[in-house]
Parts: C-alpha cells; structure tokens; sequence
C-alpha cells in the first residue's frame, strides 16, 4: 500500500473520531462548575437541570455516531460484498447498548461511565474500519463521502428533542435488538451449512433472543433498574455468543486447512 493511502487511512481515524472529540469541551466543562467541596458536591453534581444536559448531550452524539457508523458499514460492505462488516457491526450494537441505559441513569458518575463505554466503542470502530479499508483496497474518500451523507440526513432533520425522545425510544431499542437477532440467526445458519455442530450458540442465541418480551415490558412500563439489568445480561449474552462464533470459525479454518493438506497428499 502506498503512502498516500497509508496517510488516507490516517485520516480515516480523524474522520471517525471527531465525533469523539466532542465528548471532551462538554465533560471539562462539567467537572469545572461542579468541583465544590464537602457532601455538596454530589448534590450539586447529580441536579436534574446538569444530567438533562449531559442525556441530551449524549443523545446528540450517540445519533451522529451512529449514522456515521452506518455509512461505513454499508461502505465496507460494498468493497468487501458483504463480508467484511461483521465486527463493525457488532461494536456498533455495542455503542448503541452503551448509549441507550443514559436516559435512565440517575447520576454524573453512571452517565460518564457509559460515555466513556461509548467512546471505546467509536476507537475499536475506527480501528476496524482501518483494518477492513486496507483488506479490501478501499479508498478513504469514498468512505468519508458515505459517512458524510448519512450524517448530513440526520443533521438537517433531527432536533435536540428528536435527539433525545430516539435515544429513549422503545422502538430504537427493539430495532436494534432485532437487527442483532437477524444477523446472529444468518451466522448460524452459514455454520449450520458447513457441517459445524452449533447448539452451543444457538442456546445462547435462544437466551438472548427470549429476552425481547422483558426488554419490551420494561420499557412500556418504564422500569428503569430492569432495564439496566436486562442490558447488562444482554451484554454478557452477547460477548458469549460472539466467543462461541469465534471459536467455531476458528475450528472450521482448521478443518479446510487439514482437508487441504490431505488434498495434496
């Protein structure tokens, strides 16, 4: 790979994480008007009027990012047809896990915490996304063009309400859920053809997929601690199930490779 698109890949992390950067000036500046002393501290840190900021803040970033995210991945697919988007999409869904427990989050701390979660997940996406550019020969420029375009739709048609009310959406959360759904019955059903024995997968592919009707009911009847706790399992759930994938890809390397050894014998 030559230097100048070596220097374009480069630039692919600061296209990316710009949006990261935007998570700095607003924590600074919350740390600056709340440095009070003694038990007050707390008080002053957790009012309503400092964590309505700091959702809506996070409300407006988690949608850019994620229309960001969607571009590259519809980028990727493109170059790669269609099989280099697995990971991307995987640290997407979990920015978006991250980003959907702040609206019911009830201090600084917990919302700083999942911020922080969220701006991992935007490192790991850039570094994927680097990785699947110079896998497949593609071109930062049309990558940023696609990412640009997502973004510049939600920009001219998204206000701070609209920020908030999609970032608390039972809608967005079940869609997402379902999406992570359809994609883990397609790797199934790929394995499945090659002969590879996936019940351990599938039965937490079932775990998971039996926790929609709870995440539904709490959140038509807005039960927050469920919520979080129902979020956290998933996540456990999730890393499982993607381990289990890894390994079962992994054995299914070695098998071609040995049927090709045996090929050549």
């Amino acid at each position: 790979m030559g230097l100048v698109n070596r220097l374009g890949i480069i630039v692919v992390n600061l296209c990316l994480l710009c949006v990261i950067s935007l998570f700095v000036p607003i924590v600074g500046a919350l740390s600056d008007s709340t440095a009070q002393s003694g038990s007050q501290n707390t008080i002053i840190q957790d009012n309503a009027e400092l964590l309505s900021s700091l959702k809506m803040h996070a409300a407006y970033i988690g949608k850019i990012q994620q229309a960001r995210m969607d571009g590259v991945i519809q980028y990727i697919d493109q170059i790669s047809g269609g099989t280099g988007s697995a990971h991307l999409q995987q640290i997407q869904e979990d920015y978006l896990m991250a980003a959907f427990s702040i609206p019911i989050m009830r201090t600084v701390d917990e919302i700083n915490t999942a911020r922080e979660e969220m701006r991992q997940q935007s490192i790991l996406f850039a570094d994927e996304t680097n990785t699947q550019i110079m896998m497949f020969n593609g071109t930062t420029d049309e990558m940023r063009a696609n990412a640009n375009s997502n973004m510049a739709v939600i920009e001219n048609t998204f206000n701070s309400i609209m920020y908030s009310s999609w970032l608390s959406s039972e809608t967005t959360r079940l869609t997402v859920f379902n999406q992570s759904s359809e994609r883990r019955n397609a790797i199934l059903g790929t394995l499945n053809t090659q002969g590879l024995d996936i019940s351990l997968a599938q039965n937490l592919s079932d775990q998971i997929d039996e926790q929609h009707s709870e995440l539904e009911n709490a959140l038509l009847q807005n039960r927050d601690e469920a919520l979080l706790s129902i979020t956290g399992g998933l996540k456990q759930l999730n890393q499982q199930f993607r381990n289990t994938i890894e390994n079962y890809q992994m054995k299914a390397l070695i098998q071609m490779k040995s049927a090709d050894m045996m090929a050549m014998n």
